[in-house]
């Protein structure tokens, strides 16, 4: 049964789509189709050739049906690429198996193929082609649904944005992760489908130094909308004005921050507390957790709460000539740390650029608490946010912007930050499948490697 469009649809069609399923579906006809209805179908796009490629790598042997399927260029050479779910009868796990082909040369190529689980019905799982990417929804349970989006791109099947979106009790809600952009963001919906409420700040990503990223994982976060202008928005101009990109690598003693400014008028300052352009990190670590009362009643027993420690390291820009960079640390254990000797490791360099300038920072990570034993080893996020202050006019200091890795930055409050993430080496931040990487692999193995 066809679910989709035959080219797709944007996000707000599939939202109507899965509103619209989680109602009718126990109305519907509890039946594929066959393989031969589907290529009678698919006449209309692919050659004969071609369809006799499609049969030969969908399964073999055992009985199937044809649940889902979409017609559209997801692989961005204007030419159709098919996308389709496939049950198995005789499996006795409640999943189906998910396909995607794309026309390679002539010839329909399977560049993906994983199984996706369903609840009640093999409709709860779903495909769509558009803008680009093929889209696989999946209902979680009750009033959740989830929307995996993945694009073709160089030999890789890419993991684009997901996006989980709930609708409890009248009110939707949604969560999703763009790992192209970096992006992350909160929103909730009114009844009438408008954001009531939205929040979106930036993923960073932080690889092994000298280590190499291959595929289509992306490693730069960009700022340059002013969806990321929390404060002076009224000021600031465009991504001319004011924007930066910022890229983040770490080793076992050190993390290292890379930022590249974009600002048309510099303002360095002519004294320490003049108005000037500057460039300020922000971290937050959880300190301990605290045991809060109990209430009155005698089953209840005592909740945990937080306790957050906040960090800052501010940078002031020097003057690019005899006058160098400016570091100030800010933190609650300020006192300690001062003895430690850490802040004195911390480094900066400030390079001048045709429209603005670069930063690179080497910062210790035992001054961010970070656990020693943990770097390389496991996943270490942090609560991150990079904020760059774009001062225009010196005397006109309260005219100020800053553009930040956050929507709604708010120093106190840990929610608002963004997320730093430490991933030791052969992790990475989404999914990328190579098309190749198996044949290559066996390739090597005739070789005798």
């Amino acid at each position: 049964m066809r679910t989709l469009s035959p080219y797709g649809a944007g996000w707000r069609w599939i939202r109507s789509l899965i509103v619209v399923c989680g109602l009718y579906l126990p109305a519907l006809a509890q039946r594929g189709m066959s393989l031969q209805e589907l290529l009678d179908t698919l006449e209309a796009y692919f050659d004969r050739a071609q369809l006799a490629d499609l049969r030969t790598q969908l399964p073999l042997g055992a009985p199937y049906e044809i649940w889902s399927w979409d017609v559209g260029d997801f692989s961005g050479d204007r030419y159709p690429d098919l996308a389709l779910t496939v049950l198995i009868p005789q499996e006795r796990q409640r999943r189906t198996h998910f396909y995607a082909f794309v026309d390679q040369d002539g010839f329909l190529l399977n560049v993906a193929q994983f199984p996706v689980p369903y609840l009640g019905t093999p409709l709860e799982v779903g495909v769509a082609i558009g803008d680009t990417l093929c889209t696989v929804s999946q209902k979680l349970r009750h009033g959740v649904w989830k929307i995996r989006r993945y694009r073709y791109w160089q030999g890789n099947f890419t993991l684009w944005e997901e996006r989980t979106l709930q609708t409890l009790g009248g009110q939707s809600s949604e969560q999703g992760r763009n790992y192209a952009t970096l992006e992350q963001w909160y929103r909730l919906f009114r009844p009438d489908g408008s954001f009531e409420k939205e929040r979106r700040s930036i993923v960073l990503p932080a690889y092994p130094r000298r280590h190499r990223v291959v595929g289509t994982y992306t490693i730069d976060a960009t700022c340059a909308t002013v969806d990321y202008v929390p404060r002076g928005a009224y000021y600031w101009n465009g991504p001319e004005d004011a924007s930066f990109q910022i890229r983040a690598a770490y080793d076992e003693r050190f993390l290292y921050l890379a930022l590249w400014v974009t600002d048309d008028e510099l303002i360095t300052g002519r004294c320490d507390t003049c108005a000037a352009d500057m460039v300020r990190l922000w971290f937050a670590t959880v300190q301990s957790s605290a045991p809060s009362p109990p209430k009155r009643s005698r089953k209840s027993a005592p909740s945990t709460t937080l306790s957050w420690s906040h960090s800052s390291i501010s940078l002031r820009l020097g003057n690019f000539a005899e006058q160098a960079p400016q570091l100030t640390f800010h933190s609650q254990q300020w006192q300690e740390l001062a003895h430690s000797g850490l802040w004195r490791q911390t480094k900066a360099l400030v390079i001048r650029r045709p429209i603005g300038y670069a930063v690179k920072l080497r910062i210790p990570l035992a001054l961010l608490q970070v656990p020693p034993d943990s770097v390389g080893t496991s996943v270490v996020a942090l609560r991150f946010t990079a904020e760059v202050i774009d001062v225009d006019n010196e005397f006109r200091p309260e005219e100020v912007s800053i553009v930040c890795t956050s929507s709604d930055f708010r120093p106190e409050d840990p929610n608002t930050y963004g997320d730093l993430l430490l991933l030791p080496a052969g992790q990475w931040y989404g999914e990328s499948r190579n098309v190749l990487a198996e044949a290559l692999l066996n390739e090597l193995l005739l070789l005798g490697f």
